[in-house]
């Protein structure tokens, strides 16, 4: 693929080099574009850029989880070559730039964080109605919150079953799939209902029933932290699908440049299906890529967590919830879904919408202003 004066392996363990040849970037950007955008989004490389670290890391930042399951999994390497088979066999440069970003970025996290997780995550729950599924989590005694959106839908199939009455069920230790002889499940008290919502950052508190299988869970509102996020890592625990709970280390997008790669992805899901159309491939949530002032707020990231995992804590790399799962930009294609980018609510913006409603943000969130330093002063 390139010239022998300069070997790849060179460039790629040397970046004193700083730049490749505007032929060899050129050739570059050729196997770019060719590579599937489903598996990983890239950078659009061009042959006036130098090839530069941060161009590298800019390639594949972004790169989902799916590509850590199937890209680098050697059974489904066939599975890559069947629009070009010889980029697979041949081209191993590109290979190795999200190689090297899945391993030492997308998935690292650091050992402390594991034992704090495991005590948090008995306190994340699954909220079900009927067939509505969202993930939930303890704010306080008894306290849990989730996505407005979520709550909703369970009003729709309420009413789609013509009974007002459906129960909301909250389930905790769901760690097993179709396993939930060990869970402990409580029902919502829409009697004790608190009536602290908002449809545009979409959250919702519920009050659970009395329980005394849950009086050990560490209620989480005093690890939220109102710190807003524009780079690096975080981790979601949730229950997307439906699922049994699942963990997922996501990267996140800067908020200076998420409409720019979400329209970018989309078109070329798009442009992957102009010779051959798709009667259903068409876009969800559409609206992400117009509206300004409703996803301000946002903490866009890239997971293969969606439906069902609405109202999952975010967690940063310092184990504290800074935002909370919401929704995505998604295309339906193929009779499925595939998840274009996903976003979180911010809690600085929860905690400013609760002071406006003259809430005491401290009754729920009481360390919510506590920044790094003071924290690390503290434990």
């Amino acid at each position: 693929m390139f010239a022998p004066t300069q070997p790849i392996t060179t460039t790629m363990n040397d970046f004193r080099a700083e730049s490749l040849a505007n032929e060899e970037l050129a050739r570059l950007q050729k196997y770019i574009k060719e590579f599937p955008v489903s598996y990983v989004y890239t950078h659009q490389a061009s042959s006036k850029d130098p090839l530069t670290e941060k161009l590298r890391k800019s390639m594949t930042s972004n790169v989902k989880s799916s590509a850590h399951r199937s890209l680098l999994n050697p059974k489904n390497r066939g599975e890559f070559g069947r629009n070009n088979r010889k980029f697979v066999h041949d081209d191993q440069q590109v290979f190795s730039f999200a190689k090297d970003d899945l391993k030492n970025a997308s998935t690292k996290i650091p050992a402390r964080l594991f034992g704090p997780l495991a005590s948090y995550i008995k306190s994340i729950g699954q909220i079900s109605c009927s067939e509505i599924r969202g993930t939930c989590w303890l704010v306080g005694d008894m306290l849990v919150i989730t996505n407005y959106h979520v709550y909703m839908l369970i009003n729709k199939e309420r009413e789609k079953q013509q009974n007002p009455n459906l129960p909301i069920t909250v389930t905790f230790d769901y760690l097993r799939s179709g396993q939930t002889e060990h869970a402990v499940t409580i029902e919502v008290d829409e009697e004790q209902d608190p009536q602290l919502e908002d449809s545009r950052l979409d959250y919702k508190f519920l009050r659970l029933k009395e329980c005394k299988g849950i009086q050990d869970r560490v209620p989480l509102g005093s690890i939220v932290r109102n710190r807003q996020l524009q780079e690096g890592l975080v981790i979601i625990v949730g229950h997307p699908e439906g699922n049994e709970m699942q963990e997922e280390t996501c990267v996140v997008v800067s908020s200076y440049s998420w409409r720019e790669k979400l329209r970018r992805r989309h078109d070329k899901f798009i442009e992957r299906h102009i010779d051959n159309p798709d009667p259903s491939l068409h876009m969800t949530n559409e609206h992400l890529l117009r509206s300004s002032e409703k996803y301000k707020d946002c903490l866009p990231y890239d997971t293969s967590f969606f439906s069902g995992a609405g109202g999952s804590p975010v967690f940063d790399l310092n184990g504290n919830i800074v935002a909370m799962h919401t929704q995505g930009y998604t295309l339906n294609v193929e009779g499925g879904q595939c998840s274009l980018m996903e976003f979180g609510v911010q809690f600085n913006a929860i905690c400013d919408d609760m002071k406006r409603r003259h809430i005491d943000v401290k009754e729920f969130f009481p360390n919510h202003n506590l920044d790094v330093d003071e924290q690390s002063m503290n434990q």
